[in-house]
C-alpha cells in the first residue's frame, strides 16, 4: 500500500511519517505533497490508498483538495489534521468518506488508531471489490464457454446453423466478412497437461487462451473457440494473407515458450463470410490431415509400403494371453519404430494405423468394449503411450477370459491368411493347443458360424473374384484354394452361389465385369 502526507509545513510532514512504524500497517511507500495541487498530481500518477492532510494550505486548501479528490472517483482513505475546529472542515471530511478528524498537535496513537482503522477500510474494501471482480470473471468465464460450445455445435451440427454463428458473431462486435480461419490441433496436449499443470486441463485451457490473447489483441480482432481436439481462431480488421501468416506462426512460437506445447497449424485459403466459415475450417483441417509427422524427406513416395498394424495381431494375442504387458509395450515401440523411420508420414496415415488398432481393439473385447484410440493424435510419442495403455486396459478388464478369447481370434486370423492351404478343424486344433470340441464351441460363440462354413465362405469370395479378374482355368483356381480337383471345387461352388464357377465366369463377362 501507498499513503499520501499533505501538508505545508514540512516539519509537520516529517514529523508524521517518522512519527509511525508504515511497515506495520502493510505501507510500502510514504510520498509527500505540500499543497492540494501538488497532491492531486500525486495521486492521478500513483494512486494511494491512504491520504493524510491538513486543511489549511497555500494554492489548493485542503476543502479544494477533497473535494475534486472525489468528483474524480479517487477511493483512497482520509484522514485529517487541522490546527483548526471549523465546521466547514469537518463537513469536508464528511463528504469525503473521511476515516477520522484529528487536531493538531496530536497524540501519535490517535493518529495510529485512525491509521488503523483507514487500513482496515482499505482492505475490506479490496476484498468486496475482488470477490465482485471474481464473480463476474467467473460469470463471464461461464458465458464465454457456454458461447463457445454453441459455436462449436452450431457449425458441427448435421445442417450447419449459420444464424446462430452470426448471432455469437453479432454479440462479441465481431465482422461478420473477411474472416481469416485459424486451426491449431495439439500435439503433446497430454504431455503437456500432465507435467506442468499436474493434470488439471482447466488450467492448461486458461493459459493457453491468455497466450492467444496476447499475441492477438495488439493486432487485431480475434473470435477463439474449441472444436475438440482443434482450438479455432477467427481473425478479423482486414489484415493481409503475410499478417496472419506471421501472426498465425507466432502463436505457436509463443506456446512452445510459454507452456512447452507444441501444434500442428493449418489456415482457410482464402478469407470468408461467416456463412462459409465452415468451409475454411474444411481447408484447414485437410491441410492438417496432410501434414507430415515426421522429420525427413517430405517427398511422398507414392511406392512405399505403410506398415500394418495388423501383422502384430498373432503376437499381441499371444502376449495378450500370457498378460505379459512388457512384451505388448516392446511389440508396439517396433511398429512406432517403423513409422518412426518412414521418410514421410502424413497424420491420414497415422489415423489409418489407429482406426487399425480400434478394429484390433474391438475384435479381442467384443463382450468388454476396451478403451478405443482417439483419431486426431498427431505425436508418434502419445499415439504410442495411447496404444499401449489400451492394450493393457484390456489385460486389466477382460480378466480370466483372455486365456481363450484371444486365441479363437488368433484362429480366425490364421484361416483368413491361409485359405490356399489345407486347413481342417483337428489340424487347428493341434496348432492352437485346443480340443476340437472346445474350439469349434468357442469360435462358433465369438463368430456365428463354424470352422469350416466361415472357411468356405472367404474360399468362395476368393474364387469369385478370380474368376471375374483373370482367366486362371478351373483347375488352376481349386487348387489355389486347396481343393483336390475341379470336379470337388465345381461342387462346392454350385452350392455356394447356385450356379457352376464357368455358368457365374460367363454371366459377370456378359454383364461387362469381366477384366477383359
Amino acid at each position: 500500500m501507498k499513503i499520501l502526507i499533505v501538508d505545508d509545513e514540512e516539519h509537520v510532514r516529517e514529523g508524521v511519517q517518522l512519527s509511525m512504524k508504515w511497515a506495520d500497517y502493510q505501507i510500502e511507500e510514504v510520498l509527500m505533497a505540500d499543497n492540494g495541487l501538488s497532491a492531486l498530481e500525486i495521486i492521478r500518477r500513483e494512486a494511494p490508498d491512504l491520504v493524510i492532510c491538513d486543511m489549511s494550505m497555500p494554492i489548493m486548501d485542503g476543502v479544494t483538495f477533497l473535494k475534486t479528490l472525489r468528483e474524480e472517483g479517487w477511493d483512497s482513505r482520509v484522514i485529517v489534521l487541522s490546527g483548526y475546529q471549523e465546521y466547514q472542515y469537518t463537513r469536508a471530511t464528511l463528504q469525503a468518506n473521511g476515516i477520522d478528524y484529528l487536531l493538531k498537535p496530536f497524540k501519535i496513537v490517535d493518529l495510529e488508531r485512525a491509521v488503523a482503522k483507514a487500513i482496515r477500510s482499505v482492505s475490506e474494501s479490496k476484498r468486496i471489490q475482488n470477490d465482485e471482480r471474481r464473480k463476474n470473471y467467473q460469470l463471464y468465464e461461464a458465458n464465454m464457454i457456454v458461447n463457445e460450445q454453441k459455436m462449436a455445435a452450431y457449425l458441427q451440427s448435421e445442417i450447419p446453423n449459420y444464424e446462430g454463428v452470426r448471432q455469437l458473431l453479432h454479440e462479441e462486435h465481431f465482422p461478420l466478412e473477411h474472416i481469416h480461419v485459424l486451426i491449431y490441433l495439439p500435439k503433446n496436449l497430454h504431455e503437456v497437461v500432465e507435467r506442468y499443470y499436474g493434470g488439471d486441463e482447466a488450467l492448461y485451457y486458461f493459459s493457453m487462451k491468455n497466450i492467444v490473447g496476447d499475441v492477438f489483441k495488439t493486432f487485431c480482432r480475434y473470435y477463439f473457440f474449441r472444436m475438440d481436439p482443434f482450438i479455432c481462431i477467427f481473425v478479423a480488421d482486414c489484415i493481409s494473407d503475410d499478417e496472419v501468416e506471421f501472426y498465425q506462426t507466432k502463436l505457436l512460437e509463443s506456446w512452445s515458450v510459454n507452456i512447452k506445447l507444441d501444434a500442428l497449424s493449418a489456415r482457410s485459403k482464402q478469407a470468408r463470410g461467416y456463412a462459409e466459415l465452415l468451409t475454411g475450417i474444411r481447408e484447414a483441417k485437410t491441410e492438417i490431415v496432410n501434414a507430415h509427422l515426421v522429420a525427413g524427406n517430405v517427398r511422398v513416395d507414392e511406392s512405399r509400403k505403410l506398415p500394418s498394424f495388423m501383422d502384430k495381431e498373432l503376437l499381441l494375442l499371444e502376449a495378450l494371453k500370457n498378460r505379459d504387458k512388457q512384451y505388448i509395450a516392446e511389440l508396439i515401440h517396433s511398429f512406432a519404430r517403423q513409422l518412426r523411420e518412414l521418410p514421410y508420414l502424413s497424420l491420414r496415415e497415422l489415423q489409418h494405423c489407429s482406426v487399425e488398432v480400434n478394429l484390433l481393439i474391438m475384435r479381442i473385447s467384443a463382450d468388454h468394449p476396451a478403451q478405443t484410440m482417439p483419431l486426431w493424435i498427431c505425436n508418434l510419442d502419445e499415439w504410442e503411450k495411447a496404444v499401449i495403455h489400451s492394450f493393457w486396459s484390456i489385460i486389466e478388464s477382460e480378466g480370466d477370459s483372455l486365456s481363450s478369447l484371444q486365441s479363437v481370434h488368433a484362429v480366425r486370423h490364421y484361416i483368413d491368411s491361409h485359405i490356399g492351404t489345407d486347413l481342417t478343424l483337428a489340424s487347428l486344433s493341434k496348432r492352437f493347443h485346443f480340443s476340437p470340441q472346445y474350439l469349434s464351441k468357442k469360435f462358433k460363440e465369438s463368430y456365428r458360424t463354424t470352422i469350416m462354413s466361415y472357411l468356405t465362405n472367404l474360399r468362395m469370395e476368393k474364387a469369385k473374384s478370380l474368376l471375374i479378374h483373370s482367366d486362371m482355368s478351373m483347375l488352376e483356381i481349386a487348387q489355389l484354394l486347396s481343393y483336390d480337383d475341379d470336379n470337388y471345387f465345381g461342387k462346392v461352388f454350385r452350392k455356394h452361389t447356385g450356379v457352376s464357377p464357368t455358368q457365374f465366369r460367363r454371366n459377370q463377362r456378359t454383364a461387362g465385369n469381366g477384366s477383359y
